[in-house]
């Protein structure tokens, strides 16, 4: 009976050491990053439209009573900056009063795209 044992131990060991491992449990895959784009003339566009009553709004401040506020479209100039910003600067022409007199001036206007509202709008006459 101890032969018996003295045998049966090799093979039982043998046996034990070809036993298939449990399987490897996997980890999920983490989700991929996801990259917006966004178009920037898009953004420009989104920018001018805010910042065009944020300038008229800026003009009361100063100038409680203005008549007509004229902004020059076609001199708008368009810069990206970090942080989702764009800052809009052109020209513009207002009457301080009902009179006919007119005074130019040069405004900047700063957009963020993430909150879509200006931060800034300065101006200078």
């Amino acid at each position: 009976m101890i032969r018996a044992l003295t045998l049966c131990l090799p093979v039982a060991f043998l046996l034990a050491a070809c036993e298939t491992p449990p399987p490897m449990v996997r980890r999920p895959l983490p989700p991929p990053t996801t990259r917006i784009t966004v178009d920037p003339q898009a953004v420009a566009k989104a920018a001018s439209v805010a910042c065009e009553p944020a300038v008229a709004e800026a003009l009361k401040r100063r100038y409680p009573q203005p008549g007509s506020v004229m902004l020059m479209a076609d001199r708008e100039q368009y810069y990206h900056r970090p942080n989702a910003q764009t800052s809009v600067n052109g020209d513009g022409v207002f009457e301080p009063d009902d009179s006919s007199s007119s005074i130019g001036f040069h405004y900047a206007c700063l957009y963020n795209a993430r909150t879509g509202r200006v931060e800034d709008v300065q101006m200078r006459y």
